[in-house]
């Protein structure tokens, strides 16, 4: 199974036409790390959901560690909504997936329309098409994507939110590593649906020379992206669980605004925790928490 075959770069140029383009497009795809995350894919994909999440991040060599995991036995038992920093535009997800479809398997993440590439784990992702720092008007996958989330969560289900609808990168203003703005449709449609929020924070980050790329130019950086996930093995990644924010909580905000902000210093503000407990591949169960 094949995310990106070489074909799919004639609809980015026709410079990647004929046997020549082909062999190029073959080259840029060994060139940033593409093949390899093809045979990545291909060698977990008689799994789907969190299962195909597990088996790739058995593959890569890559477990994570939970802060405060006490709090995944206080989950409510219908719709409530995550919210979390992207400092890796990638795995990140599928450790959500891995984490909370483990424990719910009608937990959806809304993802950008490329990763629905990635078959196995459709049923866990909501497409949309992110607006950019830019606006350039809402999309007919972001439409469908949006009117999915309100249905699901309207029925029972939960759902995942990376807010700032990108990868986090290096702000030479503010000389540290963050989240772009979180996106206004994002919070529009968390602060009126009106569930339960958990905040989650992902710790720790990309190397530094993917974050050194964005300063050059984030379509450079966007082509380390697949490479990123391949430098993690053997690493301790570490993410918390915050406290549940109930609706009453969120009522003292008047608008998505006010809201969004106190979310996303409920993220970032989040204090690394005192412990952590090893989240082990396969063999993770609600009762293993204590």
């Amino acid at each position: 199974m094949s995310i990106i075959d070489p074909k799919d770069f004639v609809a980015l140029s026709p410079y990647f036409k004929g046997k020549k383009g082909q062999r190029v497009a073959k080259f840029f795809m060994r060139l940033t790390a593409i093949d390899k995350v093809n045979q990545l894919v291909d060698r977990s994909s008689a799994f789907t959901g969190a299962e195909f999440a597990a088996s790739l991040l058995n593959d890569l060599g890559v477990n994570y560690l939970i802060g405060n995991a006490g709090r995944l036995k206080q989950l409510p038992e219908g719709a409530f909504i995550t919210v979390s920093n992207h400092p890796y535009g990638g795995l990140d997800g599928v450790i959500m997936i891995d984490l909370m479809a483990g424990i719910r398997p009608d937990y959806k993440i809304m993802v950008n329309k490329m990763l629905t590439h990635v078959k196995p784990m459709n049923g866990n992702f909501i497409s949309v098409t992110p607006t950019g720092n830019k606006k350039n008007g809402i999309t007919g996958t972001s439409i469908h994507g949006v009117r999915e989330t309100l249905t699901r969560l309207r029925d029972g289900h939960p759902v995942g939110f990376f807010p700032s609808g990108a990868v986090s990168d290096f702000s030479l203003k503010e000389m540290k590593l963050r989240d772009r703005k979180w996106q206004e449709s994002i919070l529009h449609v968390i602060h009126h649906i009106k569930v339960p929020i958990v905040p989650i924070r992902f710790f720790d980050i990309n190397s530094p020379f993917f974050y050194f790329l964005g300063l050059i130019n984030w379509r450079v950086r966007l082509l380390r992206l697949p490479s990123e996930l391949f430098n993690k093995r053997g690493q301790e990644h570490r993410i918390g669980i915050g406290n549940t924010i109930s609706v009453q909580e969120q009522e003292q905000f008047a608008d998505s605004f006010a809201l969004g902000s106190f979310l996303r210093q409920a993220v970032y503000n989040m204090p690394l925790p005192a412990s952590f407990v090893p989240r082990a591949v396969h063999d993770l169960t609600i009762g293993d928490y204590e």
